[in-house]
């Protein structure tokens, strides 16, 4: 409903601030990965962003992407799909992709990285949990920390949390050029944000290692499904 604010769990206005998303997206293509109810997808259109695309793991009906999408006549796509296998589904580049509060709740981290990078053409912004605060002033260390149960805030689809020096770690392995734009709280975070670009060449680990990334079996299915018709 026009003039209604609605605040929603997150402080989006805030989060915006923090990775210095540019108020002017013009022309842009952008990409929201783990869109929720679309906050973030809504206002990267806001600002201009000629083509959005947001991702879940979930009907849009399930946190109410359709019925925002529906009251503000966007012309936001919703994907359900996992971020696994974005890469070959989606099949394009894009100018900006926000990866906000969803790299803590995957079992394989690495391989969701890989898939931002075959996205990116321009800047990505991702935003995590880091445990450095869990660490008792070992922080600097590039460590990980493994949550077997729900040990991390009692929630059971947290798996991984790096200390800000492993996150940064990873992105470089994958091909990525990160940049540490804020960790909080000071000294020991536990909440990080990154501004990432990809790396010129090959991603790093393929320069060291014999392992190559995989689509998983669910979408190599589907792809020789369709190839078979």
């Amino acid at each position: 409903m026009p003039g209604v604010y609605t605040p929603g769990q997150n402080d989006l206005e805030w989060i915006f601030r923090v990775a210095a998303v540019p108020d002017d997206l013009s022309g842009m293509t952008a990409l929201d990965i783990g869109t929720s109810n679309g906050g973030a997808a809504f206002e990267l259109e806001r600002r201009g962003a000629e083509r959005v695309v947001a991702v879940d793991i979930y009907p849009e009906s399930w946190f109410g992407f359709d019925k925002v999408k529906k009251l503000l006549g966007s012309r936001v796509r919703y994907l359900e799909a996992n971020v696994y296998e974005l890469a070959p589904l989606l099949r394009q580049e894009f100018d900006l992709v926000i990866f906000w509060g969803v790299l803590y709740h995957l079992r394989h981290p690495l391989l969701a990285l890989d898939n931002v990078r075959a996205l990116l053409r321009g800047t990505a912004f991702l935003e995590t949990a880091v445990c450095d605060a869990e660490l008792e002033g070992e922080y600097s260390a590039p460590v990980v920390r493994f949550y077997r149960r729900n040990e991390m805030h009692g929630d059971a689809s947290n798996w991984f949390a790096p200390t800000v020096r492993a996150l940064v770690d990873w992105c470089a392995s994958c091909g990525l050029d990160p940049t540490v734009v804020d960790a909080w709280p000071q000294p020991a975070p536990e909440r990080c944000m990154l501004r990432l670009t990809r790396a010129k060449g090959d991603p790093e680990f393929e320069q060291l290692s014999y392992e190559r990334v995989l689509a998983p079996p669910s979408l190599r299915r589907r792809l020789m499904w369709r190839l078979a018709r």
